[in-house]
């Protein structure tokens, strides 16, 4: 009853359901979802909680480890998704897989899929089967460890309510698409993406005769600039400059993370969401790779739910309405509202400001892309293993904080200084996670030119064209 009475409130009042703007029933629910959290992956079945950026030039998928107490967790999982009654583990492949180039791609693979039409709408990725699928490839620790690298520097609670609003407020379903998410995140390598960053990546590729990433930065087909009016960081695709035979799936997949990840780092509280603006200008159907496309779908749908605020497809070509009737087709109706059509320049004003919007989009913003290249001397902290250890601890010990705070708030719901002090917590946390960033973490293009700060925050220069 919780669960209709959290969505409606929702429906009611679309500003509900975020951190500062919780309903009671919506706030008790998030505690039961971090019950459920806690309990699957608890503490006395977690090594050590660590904070791993994997191997310079491996991804952690070369890294799973088969689970010896698999059956016992499986068994506790299905207690969870099925209202207290036992059901047997399902089992998955989901990994790396080879394409017919020889490439490596992300193809989860489960063996066993929902089986009537109501069960594959309401688990369109199988979301049931991969968390009983992670819980025999990884230890509890594993995942609680890719859990709090998922949390980066934002709030916990924020990450978690992402999840709950995407499954509309089924607390079940939204723990197996958080657990579904980590074992993407582990599989797929984000946090050996992140790590290697422009250069490491470039050469991760050319090592495998697969040349292109730093292409897809030089030729300018993705950056960020500004804000929308709603204050999200704006993402530009130039699709012009795609083409799908220049690259690998593997490289597409791969920049689309460390975009998305990129533009994580650009959202300021409150505002949660960022603007996607497809700028279809100048493309043809040579252009269009539709296996690019449904990979960032998923990503928006499974696994950076709630992150997409407005999706702008600027200046189609005819030739679009083809393809656009199989792409809507692939959309969850939440992410399909989201998306709209613009067919000038003027018509981006709608969503920009004029100060906001760059000069070639008929704007007043005079910035132009160009892309600088990484330094050797950029990323030097990351060989600060001393440094970087000693900040991981910190980092390490107000997690565990949080999770006793957060144990203890679940329980005292009414206690205000208990409130107080885990929301002094997170804040800490925050602190701790944008200090340990640059050991973990290489630079970025936009650490380069000044956009991204290391205090968490971001300049895009607007306020020194008004001196």
């Amino acid at each position: 009853m919780s669960t209709t009475i959290a969505l409606q409130q929702q429906q009611k009042d679309p500003n509900s359901g975020h951190v500062d703007t919780l309903t009671i029933e919506q706030e008790e629910l998030l505690r039961k979802f971090w019950t459920l959290f806690l309990n699957l992956l608890s503490p006395e079945n977690d090594e050590n909680l660590t904070y791993s950026n994997g191997d310079a030039l491996k991804f952690e998928s070369t890294k799973l480890k088969p689970n010896s107490t698999s059956s016992s967790k499986s068994s506790k999982v299905g207690t969870f998704l099925n209202g207290g009654s036992s059901k047997k583990s399902l089992n998955s492949e989901g990994g790396i897989s080879g394409d017919t180039n020889g490439t490596t791609s992300y193809q989860p693979k489960p063996t066993s899929r929902p089986s009537s039409k109501k069960e594959i709408k309401d688990d369109k990725y199988n979301e049931s089967g991969e968390l009983n699928a992670a819980l025999e490839l990884y230890t509890p620790g594993e995942l609680r460890t890719a859990a709090w690298r998922l949390s980066g520097a934002d709030d916990p609670d924020l990450i978690f309510l992402r999840f709950l609003r995407a499954r509309k407020w089924d607390v079940h379903k939204a723990l197996a698409m958080l657990v579904s998410t980590l074992k993407w995140s582990l599989q797929i390598g984000v946090s050996s993406i992140l790590a290697l960053g422009e250069p490491g990546l470039e050469n991760y590729f050319a090592q495998k005769n697969l040349p292109g990433f730093r292409a897809q930065l030089e030729l300018g087909k993705n950056y960020c600039r500004g804000t929308d009016r709603e204050g999200r960081p704006i993402c530009f695709i130039n699709v012009r400059f795609h083409k799908k035979d220049d690259q690998s799936l593997e490289v597409t997949q791969r920049f689309t993370i460390w975009v998305m990840e990129t533009v994580r780092l650009m959202i300021e509280p409150p505002v949660e969401t960022a603007c996607l603006v497809f700028n279809m200008a100048g493309s043809g159907l040579q252009n269009m790779d539709l296996q690019g496309v449904k990979f960032m779908i998923q990503c928006f749908e499974a696994y950076y739910p709630e992150s997409l605020g407005i999706c702008i497809v600027h200046k189609a070509p005819w030739v679009f309405q083809s393809v656009w009737r199989i792409i809507s087709t692939l959309l969850d109706p939440v992410v399909a509202s989201k998306i709209h059509f613009t067919r000038d320049d003027k018509d981006l004003l709608e969503f920009i400001e004029p100060d906001h919007l760059m000069s070639n989009f008929g704007g007043q913003d005079p910035w132009e892309y160009k892309y600088i290249p990484s330094t050797e001397e950029e990323n030097e902290r990351m060989n600060d293993v001393a440094t970087k250890e000693e900040k991981l601890k910190v980092r390490e010990q107000l997690v565990r904080n949080f999770e006793e705070l957060t144990r203890r708030w679940i329980d005292e719901k009414f206690n205000k200084e208990l409130k107080k002090e885990r929301d002094e917590t997170k804040i800490k946390l925050r602190r701790a996670t944008l200090e340990l960033d640059p050991y973990v973490r290489a630079r970025t293009y936009y650490h380069r030119i000044g956009v991204l700060r290391e205090d968490g925050t971001c300049d895009w220069g607007y306020s020194d064209r008004q001196k």
